[in-house]
């Protein structure tokens, strides 16, 4: 099991899975809600009836929580001495909110139901290394000493660009096509020229 940490508004939770779906063991829901684990054990047991086992809470015994026990990486999730547990599914956690009802089970279930029932997947960020300042002085001093040069040779624009992109680029920064693609109107007299 992942031993991924949601934040539920002020809470930390250890994320637990069983059977490919996310869970929630009566302690962790209890600290969510902030009441206590016996409070849910009782209100669960005085509405018994509105809970479906596979639908609304897994209970495990036996060699599925000897499983469990062995896979679930936050040691505080499962006591050592427990002869069985209860999971809440999202449905299950939705069904204590409502016997609960009180403004901070409705607040804290609904960040439970956004960040840790429904996660959004993890977009990978590419990581571009700083470049320092001096090689970008050097890089913006050379860039414009060939400007000049070329300006004074008669170099278009583009072919200006082109050398400045590359000048940076051999320092390491990275400058988009879109500053040196040919202007259109530039293209066209390249057009007309060269027919």
């Amino acid at each position: 099991m992942q031993n991924e940490v949601v934040k539920v508004n002020d809470k930390r939770i250890v994320a637990v899975e069983w059977n490919g779906e996310r869970v929630i063991t009566t302690a962790q829901l209890a600290d969510v809600y902030e009441t206590s684990a016996d409070n849910v054990r009782v209100n669960f047991n005085n509405n018994k009836d509105r809970f479906t086992e596979g639908k609304h809470y897994y209970i495990l015994k036996g060699e599925e929580l000897r499983m469990f026990k062995r896979n679930v990486n936050d040691i505080y999730a499962v006591k050592p001495n427990i002869n069985q547990i209860y999971l809440w599914t999202k449905r299950g956690a939705s069904r204590h909110c409502k016997i609960l009802d009180t403004d901070k089970a409705w607040q804290q279930f609904d960040c439970l139901e956004e960040n840790y029932f429904n996660p959004q997947p993890v977009h990978s960020i590419t990581y571009q290394y700083p470049v320092s300042p001096a090689a970008l002085e050097s890089a913006t001093n050379a860039g414009r000493l060939f400007e000049r040069i070329m300006k004074s040779e008669g170099a278009c624009p583009h072919e200006i660009a082109m050398v400045v992109k590359s000048i940076f680029n051999q320092a390491g920064i990275e400058v988009r096509e879109q500053f040196v693609k040919i202007p259109a109107y530039e293209q066209l007299a390249l057009d007309i020229i060269t027919r």
